[in-house]
């Protein structure tokens, strides 16, 4: 080997120990850049499951509020033709009770006429009956 030669390895080699704590060093930033974008890679897929699960979520609870919703609207519907009917039936009520204290007080009279030996009686109607049953 030359002088130049050993001069040239003796420089190469100085400069391959300068290097080395730099390509050490840059070596340790890759890694670490490495080792974060793993970490980041995990991370967003991880949230992406999260925001899945949410949609789903979400997704059944606007089901469920549409079907409350279309069984209140059902409740609802039903319960103004209960009002309906009951208001019917209130009114029959009413009109039967009415008759039948019309009819009570009709009674009430006749017998009234058939003690106090009256032929006619309620606004001049004639009773048959009472009259044979008299006779």
């Amino acid at each position: 080997m030359s002088t130049t030669d050993t001069v040239e390895a003796s420089a190469s080699s100085s400069s391959a120990v300068e290097f080395d704590p730099l390509l050490k060093d840059l070596e340790e930033k890759r890694l670490s850049f490495k080792r974060n974008v793993v970490s980041l890679a995990t991370e967003l897929k991880d949230v992406r499951r999260r925001l899945v699960l949410q949609e789903q979520l979400f997704a059944r609870e606007t089901l469920t509020r549409k079907a409350s919703e279309k069984k209140a609207k059902s409740m609802e519907e039903e319960i103004g033709r209960l009002q309906i009917c009951l208001q019917e039936k209130d009114e029959k009520l009413k009109a039967s009770t009415s008759a039948s204290v019309e009819l009570s007080s009709l009674s009430i009279n006749d017998e009234h006429c058939f003690f106090m030996g009256e032929i006619s009686c309620g606004g001049g109607r004639a009773y048959p009956q009472m009259l044979s049953s008299i006779l």
